[in-house]
């Protein structure tokens, strides 16, 4: 295993996904990037486990939401666009 443990937030917005603030290790990598003022979901892509030899393991949770929108109505938007990664659940 490494020691690497990077993060990526995307968000999810009604003209697609916008990548956010990358993080390794709990420190910011680059610039912090602010959720658009029209995001719909935030979602935060972890790696759980890193291997020397073999596949990283990555873990995807919703960590914000805009209240006023319905579960399915977000699901909606979210089915319309391609997924932000190949791991990314649904």
């Amino acid at each position: 295993m490494t020691g690497r443990k990077p993060c990526q937030e995307f968000h999810l917005t009604p003209r697609g996904w916008i990548s956010g603030t990358r993080m390794e290790c709990g420190v910011i990598q680059g610039e912090i990037i602010d959720r658009p003022p029209e995001a719909i979901e935030t979602w935060l892509e972890e790696m759980v486990l890193s291997y020397l030899h073999c596949a990283d393991v990555y873990s995807w949770r919703l960590i914000w939401f805009d209240p006023t929108m319905t579960e399915g109505e977000r699901k909606k938007i979210r089915s319309r666009f391609e997924k932000p990664s190949d791991e990314f659940p649904g």
